[in-house]
């Protein structure tokens, strides 16, 4: 069971960071406030966020994945919708 994030990315420039299996991994700021304000701090949470778990840097990725990211969504227990 994970749930699906939606946000809008805002600029491109990622300044912000998170560390992602103890290297750190650049995100944008828009995708930082989501991540901090829907975490719980008690216990883990999985989410499905498109910045994280597609490699932003491999075109053959993107192309692979893109096309499927509706099937993620359907198969999330939710998405949630951040705005900011």
């Amino acid at each position: 069971k994970f749930e699906a994030l939606s946000y809008m990315w805002g600029p491109r420039d990622p300044n912000c960071h998170i560390l992602c299996e103890g290297r750190p991994l650049f995100i944008t700021p828009n995708c930082a406030s989501a991540l901090l304000h829907l975490r719980k701090k008690k216990s883990p949470r999985l989410l499905w966020v498109d910045a994280i778990c597609i490699d932003q840097d491999s075109v053959e990725e993107k192309n692979h994945q893109i096309p499927i990211v509706g099937e993620i969504y359907a198969a999330a227990e939710q998405t949630i919708a951040w705005l900011g």
